[in-house]
């Protein structure tokens, strides 16, 4: 492979080339590249946040698994997870759109009541954007805006050697129900429409992330886009720490326990490396457990998962039993 290719540096290297452009920041930017969201000092008592995604049709999505509907809920729940892991509230958003000029007006009309449903629930206002005509695969890109308190921000680097590794939900549910979708296995079952849904239209976890913001209980916080063998990687490497997952405390539903039964596949796989689950992976003071019991509690209705701990060691290991695994992720990058 030549080294002159973005496929030789990845998708991190990417990242890293863009950001030797500009090493030094401006005074107003309290945090840049680097964490989930752009923190900007604005004047005001609160901090700016500032996150952008964007989705690829046949990267990110399809309409063979996902409805338009359904497309555009994911759009902006994907930037407000991003805000969540912050600690902060969304308010304004930002929509850029490619479309070929052969598409059918319903399927923009689809996209947006998914956009604005999604936008509803969050509080979000859709202030502006742009549109394009493309020639091949459509293209979304929507900017948010939050705020966030200087006590109440969290970011990926401060985390802590014997912290404590929660996770706000479970795991795999996404990657289970892309996988019913890509099998065309759809059955008329409860649970795997619970699958199904988790990968259309994920919850961000706006109210606990805020929460533990507000808390102070947090030391890092990201959030589940990639899968936490890749995402709790992020957070060590900010951190300069290492981790140790237990197998056993990963929390895994039993629709998606079932639906690897049926498939004769390890649930663990999907949990650590099928990503979208955009659940909230935080980290906090072992002698806080009772705390994030009871805040986590109030906030979703039952307690979080801790699901290992912060060690000195870099790297992030799985830990069953007296056997430790070195985890490498899986999940998808990229270039």
């Amino acid at each position: 492979m030549s080294k002159d290719l973005l496929s030789y540096v990845g998708e991190s290297g990417v990242i890293r080339l863009m950001q030797r452009f500009f090493p030094d920041h401006a005074h107003y930017v309290k945090k840049g590249i680097g964490d989930d969201c752009a923190v900007l000092e604005t004047g005001g008592k609160d901090l700016l946040l500032v996150t952008t995604d964007m989705l690829a049709e046949g990267v990110h999505y399809t309409t063979k698994t996902t409805p338009y509907e359904d497309i555009g809920w994911k759009a902006l729940a994907v930037n407000l997870s991003d805000i969540a892991a912050m600690g902060g509230t969304p308010h304004t958003a930002f929509l850029s759109i490619g479309l070929k000029s052969s598409t059918p007006v319903s399927i923009l009309e689809s996209f947006m009541r998914g956009f604005r449903e999604m936008a509803c629930e969050a509080g979000v206002f859709l202030a502006g954007g742009d549109t394009i005509s493309v020639t091949s695969h459509s293209v979304i890109s929507v900017t948010l805006l939050g705020r966030c308190s200087p006590e109440g921000l969290v970011f990926r680097s401060g985390a802590r050697v014997g912290d404590d590794i929660w996770v706000s939900g479970f795991l795999g549910n996404a990657a289970g129900g892309l996988e019913i979708l890509l099998r065309n296995e759809h059955k008329e079952e409860e649970g795997r429409q619970m699958l199904i849904s988790s990968h259309q239209r994920p919850a961000p976890r706006l109210k606990l992330g805020k929460a533990l913001g507000e808390s102070g209980l947090a030391h890092a916080m990201i959030d589940l886009s990639d899968g936490v063998a890749k995402d709790l990687r992020h957070i060590c490497d900010e951190s300069n720490v290492g981790a140790v997952l237990d197998r056993g405390s990963i929390p895994i539903s039993e629709p998606l326990q079932a639906l690897a039964r049926d498939l004769s596949h390890d649930p663990i796989d999907w949990a650590l490396n099928g990503g979208e689950d955009y659940e909230l992976l935080f980290t906090t003071l072992p002698e806080d457990r009772k705390k994030i019991e009871e805040l986590t509690v109030s906030v979703m209705g039952r307690t979080a998962a801790r699901i290992g701990f912060v060690v000195k060691d870099k790297g992030v290991w799985l830990r069953a039993g007296s056997m430790r695994t070195q985890l490498t992720h899986r999940g998808y990058t990229h270039f």
